[in-house]
């Protein structure tokens, strides 16, 4: 896929958001996206998108500070 089709699925996957570019990969991708290569970009898309939706985990140090024993 040449960098100008990958830009332009991506607005694409923007303008639909992310509820229904899921359900079209889970319907028919080939159908509503396009090929195989659509379909990765998808599931890469998706997979950022949710990322930015999850909660950020807590680094081990700032984690082991927190749950430290402070008792004298």
């Amino acid at each position: 896929m040449e960098d100008i089709d990958r830009q332009r699925t991506l607005a694409y996957f923007e303008r639909l958001g992310k509820e229904r570019v899921r359900l079209y990969t889970a319907i028919d991708c080939d159908r509503f996206l396009g090929d195989w290569q659509v379909r990765e970009l998808a599931d890469q898309w998706l997979d950022a998108k949710n990322a930015e939706d999850s909660p950020r985990q807590l680094g081990w140090p700032l984690l082991r500070l927190l749950l430290s024993d402070r008792r004298p």
